[in-house]
């Protein structure tokens, strides 16, 4: 069981010192990240509003996320109350991860192409039977949905007898089911991979 330190009184984090891992900060299992103070409140106020979560006290919110995990970082620590609180785990990482690759692929520039149902069924086959092949769906549902929709538009639709039923890679970091649809000089290689693996091939 983790714990999170409530505030009574409103702590601040110290803006000239940056957070281990940067401004970030945990809507239910999504990790959201600016690259400032003042952006992150605005990526907290946009997903929320995209994704129809009560906007609530985003600053307050967020300010207690930090000071809570790193009180040396805040001022203004005082009275504290300790809650339990649920971590992030794998499988909502893993779907962080996915959501930014795809989010990636279809903000570039680059044209990704897509490979044939054929080759991509094949490819199907091998990531189904990959024990790095994992599932990323867990937590809030809106989460789940908005990261489906995503990668639903890099793959443009497309599927084949064996890939609706892929995860994500774990060493990859991507989407299987979308993978396998696309040219792998789009790919990036993680080290370590399966000698099997089709990105090898």
């Amino acid at each position: 069981m983790a714990f999170e330190i409530i505030y009574e009184e409103m702590a601040k984090p110290i803006i000239g010192m940056v957070p281990p891992g940067g401004w970030h900060y945990y809507q239910s299992d999504v990790k959201l990240i600016g690259y400032s103070y003042d952006n992150l409140l605005k990526v907290v106020e946009t997903y929320r509003a995209e994704n129809h979560f009560d906007g609530g006290d985003i600053e307050g919110d967020v300010n207690n996320y930090i000071c809570a995990n790193w009180p040396n970082f805040c001022h203004g620590v005082d009275m504290v109350v300790v809650t339990s609180v649920n971590r992030p785990t794998a499988t909502s990482e893993l779907m962080n991860d996915v959501q930014t690759w795809a989010k990636n692929i279809l903000n570039s520039t680059d044209p990704h192409p897509l490979v044939t149902d054929d080759l991509a069924e094949q490819r199907a086959k091998t990531c189904r039977s990959c024990p790095n092949n994992a599932n990323w769906r867990g937590g809030c549902s809106s989460c789940i949905t908005a990261t489906e929709r995503i990668t639903a538009s890099v793959r443009q639709a497309r599927d084949t007898v064996s890939s609706a039923v892929l995860g994500g890679c774990s060493l990859m970091r991507h989407d299987n089911r979308a993978a396998i649809f696309m040219d792998r000089s789009v790919l990036q290689r993680a080290t370590s991979l399966p000698e099997f693996c089709w990105v090898n091939i």
